[in-house]
């Protein structure tokens, strides 16, 4: 609890799209965060003006996904006090840069929406070793193949399973995997070996992980230069039965190619909770094929679980404030990283 002291504090709420606002800040949230001090009504572009006295000597905001963008000019004429944002979400690159520069510390929550993300990634490693999606499938309409499809598979003990970026949330993957009997590859130019000792991944190269494991598990960044990464070169190294697994970004994979390379080994199946075009997912070619199993989008946090990212941010702010160090601050150095 803060005290009086502290209370008198003004932290702003940036926001443009209420629902998404709303799932993070929601009423015990807000609750929780005016303990802190005063804070202002939910801020966008067009009520900027509107409160300028208020940013005038405000130190702390905080935001989540639809957080406006500012410009250098608009951030000193209005935020001439401003010290650091809290963004309780994952990326922020489209806004953080005007920030940095203008010497405004930016934390974001992106550790705490890597938790359901690693959470998901890790069932479906589980269930693709055993070959639940296509042998959950068959089994209304061949049992036999199915309880077949389920026996051809790995299973858990000796699955080799490969990583393909180790950031948060590949990380916090390659964690929870040691607690089961499985080895662990990893393709990530940026871990040094004394990381992957300790997460205990073995680094290699793509065409050495789609050569060799039997599960494939995307956790890159969103990077430009990164669309269609996974393309059909790749694709047809992957092994009899073995698993794809997206929960990165749908740009990154060449879907014609690998819709191509699912039809000719239909023992191969691709997981996806990402797609180019996730609005109309029939208009894409993966849509139709079997052994595609598609999900909309929530790998990351849903229901309840927006929330943790507030809370994460309240106790990044508390660590700021009491000059201890933080865990989540972006710099303009690690925005070149980051998705």
């Amino acid at each position: 609890m803060s005290n009086s002291k502290e209370k008198q504090i003004k932290i702003a709420l940036f926001g443009t799209n209420q629902l998404q606002f709303s799932k993070v800040y929601t009423p015990e949230v807000l609750k929780k965060l005016a303990e802190y001090g005063i804070l202002s009504e939910k801020i966008n572009r067009k009520n900027l003006s509107e409160n300028k006295d208020f940013l005038a000597d405000c130190e702390i905001a905080f935001s989540t996904w639809g957080m406006p963008r500012f410009t250098k000019d608009e951030i000193a004429e209005y935020m001439p006090k401003l010290k650091a944002v809290f963004y309780s979400a994952g990326t922020v690159q489209y806004f953080a840069r005007p920030f940095l520069e203008s010497g405004i510390k930016v934390f974001s929550a992106f550790a705490a929406n890597a938790v359901p993300v690693a959470e998901y990634t890790f069932a479906q490693i589980t269930l693709a070793a055993k070959g639940f999606f296509q042998s959950a499938k068959f089994y209304r309409i061949l049992p036999a193949r199915s309880l077949a499809f389920a026996n051809s598979s790995t299973g858990n003990f000796g699955c080799k399973v490969g990583l393909v970026g180790l950031g948060a949330i590949g990380k916090m993957v390659a964690e929870r995997l040691k607690e089961l009997d499985v080895e662990v590859y990893a393709c990530d130019p940026f871990v040094p070996e004394e990381t992957a000792e300790e997460l205990g991944v073995t680094l290699v190269d793509m065409e050495t992980l789609f050569s060799e494991c039997d599960i494939i598990s995307n956790h890159l960044a969103n990077k430009p230069e990164l669309e269609n990464v996974f393309n059909y070169k790749l694709f047809k190294r992957m092994k009899k039965h073995s698993t794809f697994i997206n929960t990165g970004r749908g740009a990154q994979v060449a879907e014609y190619s690998l819709a191509l390379s699912l039809l000719l080994h239909p023992s191969r199946t691709f997981v996806a909770d990402v797609l180019k075009n996730e609005v109309f997912p029939y208009i894409n070619p993966l849509f139709w094929v079997p052994n595609a199993i598609l999900t909309p989008h929530i790998a990351g946090s849903t229901g309840k679980e927006p929330q943790r990212m507030a809370y994460y941010m309240m106790e990044e702010m508390e660590r700021f404030r009491s000059g201890e160090p933080t865990k989540y601050e972006v710099t303009i150095e690690s925005l070149e990283r980051m998705a």
